[in-house]
């Protein structure tokens, strides 16, 4: 069997994959931290205009990402569960792992 192997990625992009997600988290955490300052004095039910003119609210945002961070959650644990279940299968059948 011809066996393919992808080409390992250049030093420069995982550099910008590691640059773009921290950036991506510093955005998201100033975005948290501006939503819990508004809701602190009092500005929480105050409309303001997203990049696509929907109008929206920081306490809506802030449980958007709550919600968001649930759904995570629970993700996870499916899927963690259907590891479970699949490990417990090939075990049971001795069913084992292809590598190609």
């Amino acid at each position: 069997m011809n066996k393919s192997k992808k080409p390992p990625m250049s030093r420069w992009m995982i550099f910008g994959f590691v640059v773009m997600g921290v950036a991506s988290l510093g955005g998201f955490a100033a975005m948290i931290a501006i939503g819990i300052d508004k809701i602190r004095s009092g500005e929480g039910l105050d409309t303001y205009r997203t990049p696509w003119l929907v109008e929206f609210n920081y306490i809506g945002m802030l449980i958007l990402f709550g919600a968001i961070a649930v759904a995570f959650i629970i993700a996870g644990l499916l899927r963690f569960v259907e590891y479970k279940k699949l490990r417990d299968f090939e075990r049971k059948y001795g069913i084992e792992k292809d590598d190609g």
